[in-house]
């Protein structure tokens, strides 16, 4: 099936955004400069594009019957944008919500640093070299979580060991721990504890900015001429990531 049009993000305009995967299949769709719809229902005889074709299986180069606009021009009519393909096998936000609200209720609730404005939430994982990447938010801490990509793949490290990663905004050490229904996890602490959070929307919004920081390349990363060789000097430590840096929105600095 041929996805939307190839043009850049922020060229599209319709309500659909550029993503072909918003779009339910029986969705009407109407052009934004000429006002011509597009039924799949119909199909399009100037195109010679048979009925039942849904908008997102138009081919790439197909335009706007009568006015010649691109598919990025055109708005859905009447029906919902449908949700987002359900993340591929190995996605680790359910499971690390799932492992830690579980912590949650039975351990950390009646603790002194248990912060209970706030809930477990996964945020913003995505893949990252031969694992995932994202920040997870409990009541108790926010660290920046590393998930291996094949699961049960880092369950031969033991809890407490060390291990420097490169993310695109520096070097960061992390540390490994078993996580029920899970397997082992590389941690990275952000906050702990969180009283300093009371709101969950805060909390989302700061672990988005966290994980954006971890993913802007370090200044000054472009390839450039070798120096010349210099004497052999200590290795520098890594980077850490800290309230301090996070306030000041400085990774790997």
């Amino acid at each position: 099936m041929t996805g939307a049009s190839s043009a850049p993000q922020n060229l599209f305009e319709g309500s659909f955004l550029g993503d072909a995967t918003r779009i339910a299949p029986d969705a009407r769709l109407e052009c934004g400069i000429c006002w011509t719809p597009y039924d799949p229902a119909e199909g399009d005889p100037v195109w010679q594009i048979p009925p039942g074709t849904p908008f997102a299986a138009l081919p790439e180069d197909w335009r706007c019957p009568t006015c010649d606009a691109e598919k990025h021009k055109f708005m859905v009519l009447d029906a919902p944008a449908v949700a987002p393909a359900e993340p591929p096998p190995g996605y680790p936000s359910g499971a690390l919500t799932e492992a830690y609200g579980r912590i949650a209720r039975t351990v950390m609730s009646g603790l002194p640093l248990y912060n209970p404005r706030l809930a477990v939430e996964a945020v913003g994982f995505r893949r990252h070299g031969d694992g995932w990447l994202g920040i997870m938010v409990t009541p108790w801490f926010m660290n920046a979580v590393l998930v291996p990509g094949v699961p049960g793949a880092w369950n031969g490290m033991r809890d407490g060991v060390k291990s420097v990663r490169p993310l695109p905004s520096g070097d960061y050490e992390f540390v490994a721990g078993h996580l029920d229904g899970v397997g082992t996890i590389l941690n990275c602490s952000l906050f702990s504890p969180m009283f300093e959070f009371e709101e969950q929307a805060v909390v989302r919004q700061t672990a988005e900015a966290a994980l954006a920081a971890l993913l802007e390349p370090e200044a000054g990363a472009e390839a450039s001429p070798p120096p010349s060789p210099a004497p052999a000097a200590p290795a520098p430590s890594p980077a850490e990531v800290s309230r301090r840096h996070l306030l000041r929105g400085s990774f790997g600095g």
